[in-house]
């Protein structure tokens, strides 16, 4: 096959791969990035209502929750004063019975031992009796639990004859303590609160003084309140309401026994007993509840579908009743719709802000956008000057440690030349020893040139150290051991230059945290300095004083030189900032200083010594008060 040939192949190959890509492509049907823009429109709009519907929801239910609260306290205010109301109104009567039952008189007449002009005078002081206590009625029962004499002796519905033995209060009374009893009268017809009290011949229990007290009369004034009263006893009967249609009616089916017991007794003289149709909803802390109430087939249409009330009671053991509030919770579903409504709205406008400050923002977008590629090039430009900046800057600081080397290149020689020279002397020797047998030497020997090996190690490392950034570690630090470090580099220049060094440090030794090497360049820039600095100075001195107070080191570097002008004081930690000519510095190594001594934690200024020259004081973290602290 010719070239052409298999070209002509190859055309047809991708042609048809081509082909199979393109049906591939229409077949998935890739998203393009509208359609994601809308399934993300789509997403946010839904989540948007369901955050819109949540919010309502929480508004109601705590709106409801407070409103309910609100409604339980005042309405709990309300059963405190009718509770109150009716142990003052049967605590005004109680005594009434014990005053006439220790009257010898009335036990005279239960005892049938009087005569009828006595009987009359009794009826008479009950009758007075009963006006002035608004007592309904007031009587004597003998043993046999009949009636001898009574308030309402003139009446046509006169208790005189009648018998009440069944009657519980006559029962207790009998026995010898107080009776209390609440029903409905068997001849009034009307509901009352019995209090009976023994009377006693001697030890023996001849008959009862009972006082009858009208209640109904009370339900008047709870009619004037927002909320229904409802009094039951202990089977749960409706015995006092504000609202009449709920009366002798019970707030759940009555059982056979409790039927019959209330037969037996008369105590509500033949009442149905129907019981209200009553729901519990929700029970609620406190021992509040929230009840439905539905009205009588003869009341309205919205009654008998039932109202919802927040219920409360409380207990009056003594008179064996139960006090009930039944608050409507009509305004409790306002408030809520009231709240609900508002927070539809203010989120509706917070929504309608929120579009109107998206669209804008969206506008200003597009704005800039269209402003953008005007800037592109011009951003082009100066994204190529800044590189070229950050470039020379970079070629800067490095030129910078190079010429600090080409300062200590003279002195390194030395150091270096020195041990190379003492170890091919120290090997020569050693073999020479070696031939003879001398090995004590040749092992001296090789101490030796291993000592000095290590020594050119350590200055090797210094070098690398100070030409190059290497990470650091912070820890405890020998101020000392930097400084001799430091002076051991810098020999050279001293001996050169004829520098007298003094190093005064305490004799425990001076401790710091940072970094071995890093405050062993700071030295080194320090002295450097300094020297450079006496370059033109008759006496040249370098002095390194170091102290510890108050948890700091505090080390000062003073020279002998010229000093500084004090219009460079605030710029000599400044980078590129120098005084020396052209060519003799960068002016980095003071604003290197700075750098390393602030990533240590301390503080490094300059300022003129006393007796002249420049002084340089770096202020460290003491290691010791460190260790001390963190135990």
């Amino acid at each position: 096959m010719t070239g052409p040939e298999r070209l002509a192949g190859c055309r047809a190959k991708a042609q048809t791969l081509g082909n199979k890509k393109i049906r591939g492509n229409v077949l998935s049907a890739p998203r393009t990035p509208s359609d994601r823009s809308q399934l993300r429109a789509i997403a946010a709009g839904i989540a948007l209502v369901i955050a819109f519907a949540v919010a309502l929801w929480l508004t109601g239910d705590v709106t409801r929750k407070r409103a309910l609260d609100d409604l339980a306290e005042r309405s709990g205010h309300v059963l405190n004063l009718v509770s109150e109301s009716l142990r003052g109104e049967l605590a005004k009567h109680q005594s009434t019975p014990f005053l006439i039952a220790h009257n010898p008189e009335m036990a005279r007449v239960v005892t049938g031992a009087a005569a009828p002009e006595e009987v009359l005078r009794a009826n008479e002081a009950l009758a007075r009796w009963a006006k002035a206590t608004d007592a309904l009625d007031i009587y004597l029962l003998n043993s046999a639990g009949t009636t001898v004499a009574t308030s309402n002796f003139a009446g046509a519905r006169s208790f005189i004859g009648q018998n009440f033995s069944y009657r519980p209060y006559f029962t207790e009374a009998m026995k010898g303590r107080l009776g209390r009893y609440f029903a409905v009268g068997t001849t009034s017809g009307e509901r009352g609160y019995y209090f009976a009290n023994p009377i006693f011949d001697g030890r023996y229990v001849v008959g009862t003084a009972v006082v009858k007290l009208q209640v109904g009369h009370l339900e008047e004034a709870w009619r004037t309140t927002d909320h229904d009263i409802v009094v039951v006893d202990e089977d749960g009967i409706v015995f006092l309401s504000s609202d009449p249609t709920r009366r002798l009616r019970s707030l759940a089916p009555l059982s056979d026994e409790a039927r019959d017991r209330i037969t037996t007794q008369r105590r509500y003289d033949g009442a149905p007993l129907a019981p209200l149709d009553i729901t519990t909803r929700t029970e609620l802390p406190g021992g509040k509840a929230l009840v439905t109430l539905r009205g009588t087939p003869d009341a309205t249409a919205s009654e008998r579908r039932g109202r919802e009330y927040l219920m409360q009671s409380r207990t009056m053991s003594d008179a064996g009743w139960t006090v009930m509030i039944l608050a409507r919770t009509d305004g409790v579903a306002s408030y809520v719709f009231e709240a609900v409504a508002f927070a539809a709205i203010t989120l509706t406008a917070l929504l309608l802000a929120a579009a109107n400050i998206h669209l804008r923002r969206r506008r200003l977008y597009e704005r800039m956008q269209m402003q953008e590629s005007a800037k592109v090039e011009l951003e082009r430009r100066v994204a190529e000057r800044t590189d070229e900046l950050v470039r020379a800057q970079s070629e800067l600081v490095q030129a910078s440690k190079l010429a600090a080397l080409g300062q200590m290149s003279a002195g390194l020689s030395h150091e270096l030349n020195q041990p190379l020279a003492a170890i091919r002397s120290y090997s020569d020797n050693a073999r020479v020893f070696l031939e003879r047998g001398r090995n004590d030497i040749v092992v001296s020997n090789l101490s030796a040139i291993g000592e000095l090996t290590q020594r050119m190690a350590r200055i090797i490392r210094h070098l690398r150290t100070y030409a190059r950034k290497e990470p650091t570690t912070m820890g405890p630090t020998l101020v000392a051991k930097s400084i001799d470090e430091a002076v051991g580099l810098l020999q050279r220049r001293f001996d050169d230059g004829g520098i007298v060094l003094s190093v005064d440090l305490p004799s425990r030794g001076l401790t710091v945290i940072g970094g071995e090497v890093r405050l062993q360049q700071v030295f080194v820039n320090l002295i450097s300095n300094a020297i450079d600095a006496m370059r033109d100075s008759q006496r040249r001195e370098i002095a390194i004083v170091g102290r510890e107070t108050n948890g700091r080191v505090i080390v000062s570097v003073t020279d002998s030189g010229p000093g500084i002008a004090p219009e460079h004081l605030a710029s000599v930690f400044d980078p590129f900032f120098t005084t020396k000519d052209v060519g003799a510095g960068l002016g980095l190594g003071l604003s290197i200083t700075y750098g390393i001594v602030k990533q240590f934690g301390g503080s490094i200024n300059a300022r003129n010594a006393d007796g002249g020259g420049a002084r340089f004081e770096i202020e460290l973290t003491s290691a010791r008060t460190a260790l001390e602290n963190a135990a």
